[in-house]
């Protein structure tokens, strides 16, 4: 991971009349300071290096259509029309230097032209690149999410969404950890954070991911198991499907991975010891043909014997077909009530996901019963605040209840499909068999010669019955066999998995994790006590924990860590656990794999109410804790000579009135960038 390091930042403004109107910023390595009072363009500076980078969604833009910037700088400026407007941002990793052109009108806001080379040798430097910066094909090749990857050297990965799907981790998602935006971002930490993605515990994971974490890799191998899971799934239902077709060819089942036939009238045997009866059979019929007698009596007697047969077989097909009836009538049953829980399982997904957001967008008011949310006692409901006399389960409690119902009426509903099938094959057997045997009792009725005969062709068919029974079974067997590859390559994928979910279950936090974490929560300490936060009250300070139950926010056991004092503290504790990463990555970058890139960009903390004292002592630990390696972009002001005496130093541009905007009329328009 390589640092990400702000050079510079120019817009140029085109009118109709020919006129040009720009700025120009230029950073350092270090505290950069952009000095002026409200309403001049000191956000527009933090909103063209987020532009610049692809990240307006950061700033609440998710429409290409819909513009970060004010009407001046892409609509009208001075009363006089935009004809076209964009802006050239410059930045480094430390190796490499490039520029970044961009669009601020027109239909090709989509798209950032970059050159390798700073922007004063932009308009001699003719090869450049184009990347899409939003939309399909923002990880292709000629993606701009891509190329920021690549070029801070930060690989791209995959994370589990809510939805069961694999989803990349963008860069506006690791953006919420060191850009602080002026509006929303001063709420809480994270408070940008794009859920939009449905990416699972993303701030958690986020953190992770960005502070090197060795736990970020369990997610990687629960993405692993996940994707061999699903792989399982489909070999096994491949598999069960194959098995159930001969189950319904051949009347069978497994008994412990071996095929039994079911034959009704014989019992249950092994498909091989069933194929050597039909053989037993099909040799003493055979034999039986050559000494057939034909006489009356015998005649008349198999006569009789065909009608009994007939009605036997007719009363059989009967209760085939009322079982195969009833079977499918408690077969929809099952699925009615399957249908229900897949019902209770996405009212309690949406359930959850109201709980998710309860917490990340602060919604003080249940939707679901409108009562105001807050207790969590045992005898109230989480989501509603309503009395209720017994304790309700949370909806993830009542998801795994009903994952494991639906499992087992699937069950249940597949055992029965599996009968009701079977059931069908029997029936249709005995009505070929019910048809057959009319047809034989219809033609010795005829002729008595045609009785006679009857007896030598039915042995006949029989014969030539059990011949083709007897191949048919072969042909089953070796159906089965053939399963045995399908079952050892399932076999294999399923050691494979149990080795992944043996990895997961057993992580325990590594010593490099643990380094991170209390380098992370020290550093947090020591920047409360320099603000003066919670009035320098040293057993509240030792107090603060960071852990990954609360996406690794500071907290305190006994207090709501943001109300306990006046409202200047949140803004405090924020500034401070932002610094704390910026701090921690810098002193343990030679030591792990820490992929923050070193850069904070606060945008105008004082307007939360920020007092003068706690800025200035922010600046102290900025100078302290900074090096060649590390940046912070502050937009903020002061009335007080004092203040801007103490900070003029970090100045990197300043608008010195009401009246001194940041965009200003050029003497001379320059050729523009191509």
């Amino acid at each position: 991971m390589k640092s990400l390091i702000i050079n510079r930042l120019k817009y140029k403004i085109y009118t109709d009349d020919n006129r040009q109107y720009g700025a120009d910023v230029p950073f350092k390595p270090g505290l950069n300071i952009v000095w002026g009072p409200n309403s001049v363009g000191k956000s527009s500076i933090v909103t063209g290096l987020i532009y610049g980078l692809g990240l307006e969604k950061c700033l609440g833009i998710f429409k290409l259509n819909q513009n970060p910037f004010k009407p001046e700088f892409y609509s009208r400026i001075e009363g006089k029309s935009i004809t076209r407007s964009y802006l050239l941002l410059e930045i480094s990793n430390g190796d490499e230097t490039i520029t970044i052109f961009r669009y601020l009108k027109g239909d090709k806001t989509n798209i950032v032209a970059i050159k390798e080379c700073n922007i004063e040798n932009y308009e001699n430097t003719s090869a450049f690149e184009k990347y899409i910066i939003e939309g399909e094909g923002v990880f292709s090749e000629s993606g701009f999410q891509t190329f920021l990857f690549n070029f801070l050297e930060i690989d791209i990965v995959e994370v589990p969404a809510y939805d069961g799907k694999n989803v990349k981790l963008y860069f506006e998602n690791l953006a919420s950890l060191f850009f602080v935006e002026q509006r929303a971002g001063w709420a809480q930490i994270q408070a940008r954070q794009i859920t939009r993605y449905n990416i699972r515990d993303v701030k958690r994971v986020v953190f992770e991911y960005l502070m090197g974490f060795d736990k970020f890799d369990i997610h990687l191998l629960e993405l692993e198991k996940k994707e061999l899971d699903e792989s399982i799934k489909k070999q096994g239902d491949r598999i069960s499907s194959k098995e159930e077709n001969i189950f319904v060819l051949c009347n069978g089942e497994s008994e412990e991975g071996k095929l039994v036939v079911d034959d009704n009238d014989s019992g249950k045997y092994s498909i091989d010891e069933y194929i050597q009866l039909l053989q037993r059979k099909y040799k003493l019929e055979s034999l039986g043909i050559s000494n057939l007698s034909e006489n009356k009596e015998k005649t008349e007697s198999n006569e009789e014997s065909l009608r009994e047969k007939l009605k036997n077989t007719d009363y059989r097909y009967r209760k085939s077909i009322d079982k195969s009836k009833s079977l499918l009538k408690e077969i929809k049953g099952y699925e009615n009530y399957i249908d229900r829980i897949k019902l209770n399982k996405h009212k309690n997904k949406q359930l959850s996901k109201i709980e998710e957001f309860s917490l990340d967008l602060k919604v003080s008011i249940c939707p679901i019963c409108e009562k105001p949310l807050g207790d969590n006692e045992e005898n109230e409901c989480r989501l509603c605040h309503s009395d209720i006399k017994r304790k309700i389960s949370t909806p993830s409690q009542n998801l795994d209840f009903l994952e494991d119902e639906e499992k087992s009426f699937k069950n249940v509903l597949r055992s029965k499909q599996l009968e009701y099938r079977k059931e069908l094959e029997v029936s249709q057997r005995l009505k070929d068999k019910l048809d057959n045997t009319e047809k034989i009792l219809e033609h010795q009725i005829s002729t008595f010669s045609g009785k006679a005969l009857s007896s030598y062709r039915e042995k006949v068919i029989k014969v030539d019955s059990l011949y083709k029974e007897i191949d048919r079974y072969e042909r089953i067997k070796s159906r089965w066999k053939d399963l045995d590859i399908l079952r050892a390559e399932l076999k294999v994928k399923e050691a494979k998995s149990n080795r992944l979910k043996q990895k997961i279950d057993n992580y325990l936090e590594t010593s490099s994790d643990i380094e991170i974490l209390k380098s992370i929560l020290d550093n947090l300490k020591s920047n409360v006590r320099e603000l003066g936060l919670f009035k320098a009250k040293e057993y509240l300070i030792n107090q603060i924990k960071i852990d990954s139950t609360d996406n690794y926010t500071p907290y305190l056991d006994s207090y709501d860590i943001y109300n306990i004092s006046s409202s200047s503290d949140n803004v405090r504790i924020i500034l401070s656990y932002y610094m704390a990463l910026l701090q921690t990555s810098i002193q343990l970058k030679d030591k792990t794999k820490i992929r923050f890139p070193n850069i904070l960009i606060l945008d105008e903390p004082k307007q939360q109410n920020l007092d003068n004292k706690s800025l200035i002592s922010s600046i102290d630990l900025f100078e302290n804790t900074l090096n060649s390696d590390g940046q912070v972009i502050l937009t903020t002001y002061s009335e007080l000579k004092s203040d801007r005496d103490r900070l003029k130093n970090y100045f990197c541009h300043e608008m010195k009135n009401e009246q001194d905007y940041l965009l200003k009329l050029e003497a001379s328009p320059e050729g523009q960038a191509q």
